[in-house]
């Protein structure tokens, strides 16, 4: 093996310290929660130039000498798709690693396929070709073989590589500024912060319930959010979405009433009709005021709607031009957006607005226009 397995808080205070002073490092995790709330995490991959480890978090419980090592401002954590990895991170040890360096990330502002995956882009950048064989492999199971435990270590092997190729085109296209308000901001812990009252917007059918029918669905969201943490059970263990939105569609009365609904089994009007009947009594107790609304959509005018469609044409122009994805650069809802309200859309902000955001206000604007030949269409300035 070329990487050291990691059972116990001496070896990790070992090997923390041998790659205190690396300038990056390479974290990848495994987890399973299928039959949980809360993520459990089984294995912590970390890869420097010099130095690999593969840490057990099931075998020990002192993990000071890591969090020491995500919170080092000098040590560049690298992760692809970081989203899952930094949650479970914090939500085990408290700490969002930071600074940190995403290669999905990167690869989309590079001209790779939008939101590639870790196997393709390890296939583009080194020509190695990563086995699938252990993919839904059970990580929490001891001893783990020493193919699950290699497949695991391919997470950070290769990333390195990857980090480096990805780092040189970005400094040579000049496009490292594109991403650093993005990686800046993977590291806020608001990111990874539950809020509760917002719940209800995931909600399955929570669009066609409003007044006071969305106030107990939302109660009920918030109620089954704080049961489901407190048992860690999965959310759709404690109740469904769909006995959710019937609760809330149908204001039942009484127990009979409750458990005439469908999947409002026997089991589940006994063990919790008294507390669903009383958030639905506390649901039309609250202010209308402070009921949950939706966002109110902003139906574009068949104007606007072709406007759309032009600037479409025009951000599937530049970004072939700059040789990235379209869906990196824009989607329709950010032109929707930018059309409606440009502040709240992502053409309006950071590298986004330089490459496309600004030419397409100046057509809005009928500062521009365009023109159409053979090679597609481009912008000439308006008469």
């Amino acid at each position: 093996m070329d990487y050291t397995y990691i059972d116990s808080h001496q070896k990790l205070a070992d090997f923390c310290t041998s790659i205190e002073t690396a300038d990056y490092c390479a974290i990848d995790t495994e987890f399973v929660r299928e039959k949980t709330y809360y993520p459990v995490l089984a294995l912590i991959q970390i890869a420097t130039e010099q130095h690999m480890g593969c840490i057990d978090p099931l075998a020990f419980g002192d993990f000071e000498p890591f969090k020491k090592i995500l919170k080092n401002p000098d040590l560049i954590k690298v992760f692809h798709s970081s989203s899952q990895d930094l949650e479970i991170l914090f939500q085990n040890y408290n700490q969002i690693p930071t600074p940190v360096f995403d290669t999905q990330l990167a690869a989309a502002v590079l001209g790779y396929n939008h939101q590639i995956s870790y196997a393709d882009l390890v296939q583009q950048v080194t020509k190695v070709q990563l086995e699938k064989k252990y993919t839904r492999a059970n990580w929490v199971h001891r001893p783990l073989t020493e193919g699950e435990l290699d497949y695991a270590m391919d997470d950070v092997r290769y990333l390195m590589p990857v980090y480096r190729h990805l780092k040189t085109e970005l400094e040579v296209k000049n496009r490292a500024s594109w991403i650093e308000t993005e990686l800046q901001a993977m590291s806020s812990e608001s990111n990874y912060q539950l809020d509760t009252t917002q719940l209800w917007k995931k909600l399955k059918g929570a669009q066609k319930l409003k007044g006071v029918h969305l106030q107990i669905a939302s109660l009920l969201c918030q109620w089954r959010e704080q049961l489901a943490q407190q048992k860690n059970l999965p959310k759709r263990w404690v109740i469904k979405d769909e006995l959710i939105f019937d609760i809330a569609r149908l204001k039942p009365s009484s127990a009979s009433e409750l458990s005439s609904i469908r999947d409002a089994n026997e089991r589940f009007v006994e063990q919790y009709a008294k507390t669903v009947l009383d958030i639905i009594t506390t649901a039309q107790t609250i202010d209308a005021s402070e009921w949950p609304k939706h966002d109110k959509l902003k139906v574009l005018t068949s104007g606007q709607q072709s406007i759309g469609d032009c600037l479409m044409a025009l951000c599937r122009e530049i970004a072939e031009d700059n040789n990235i994805a379209l869906a990196t650069l824009a989607t329709r809802k950010d032109i929707d957006s930018l059309i409606v309200n440009r502040k709240n859309s992502q053409l309006s902000q950071g590298w986004r607005f330089e490459m496309a955001g600004e030419k397409l206000l100046d057509f809005i604007h009928g500062q521009t226009g365009i023109i159409a030949s053979d090679n597609g269409i481009r912008l000439i300035v308006a008469p």
